[in-house]
């Protein structure tokens, strides 16, 4: 069946090459066949314009403010105190990303966290370093007691700010 079909393809293409050949037509080559000829009609051009030269950059060429910072990052401090929840250990969390379900709970993604840190006293007072891309952070606080609820608190973040929770 295979070969029925390779055999059927390559006739099919034989024979639209040989309708295809090129020729005079009634196979005299030295004929004039000037009924088919158009005559030429003038077409209107439009003369085109060459773009202007640009000269090319060089990183001479380059003007930079002399106080910019060209850091990618920035660092954010934090004070958190949860003794008013617990002197007992939690885990206190950072996420640059989270979704929200449908009662309206910030779910932080776990391959977004910044930090995850215990602290046995209550009080979390460490720097982050943040991407100055980044606007907002989820503050996530997890408790080793099953009896408290977990604390999430989303924020809005800027340079020269230090993160406070409560």
């Amino acid at each position: 069946m295979k070969i029925l079909h390779i055999t059927v393809a390559i006739s099919i293409l034989a024979l639209g090459l040989t309708a295809c050949g090129g020729g005079g037509g009634d196979g005299d080559n030295s004929t004039n066949n000037t009924a088919a000829e158009t005559p030429n009609e003038s077409v209107a051009t439009t003369p085109t314009i060459p773009a202007p030269a640009v000269a090319e950059k060089t990183m001479q060429d380059i003007v930079v403010d002399k106080n910019y910072d060209f850091s990618t990052s920035y660092t954010l401090p934090t004070n958190i105190d949860i003794t008013q929840h617990t002197d007992k250990r939690a885990y206190i969390g950072f996420y640059t990303d989270w979704s929200t379900n449908a009662a309206g709970d910030n779910i932080p993604n776990p391959a977004s966290q910044l930090m995850l840190q215990t602290t046995d006293d209550g009080v979390f007072n460490n720097d982050l370093q943040i991407g100055k891309h980044q606007s907002q952070l989820l503050f996530v606080v997890l408790f080793t007691d099953s009896q408290l609820s977990t604390i999430t608190k989303l924020y809005d973040i800027a340079p020269e700010q230090v993160l406070n929770y409560p």
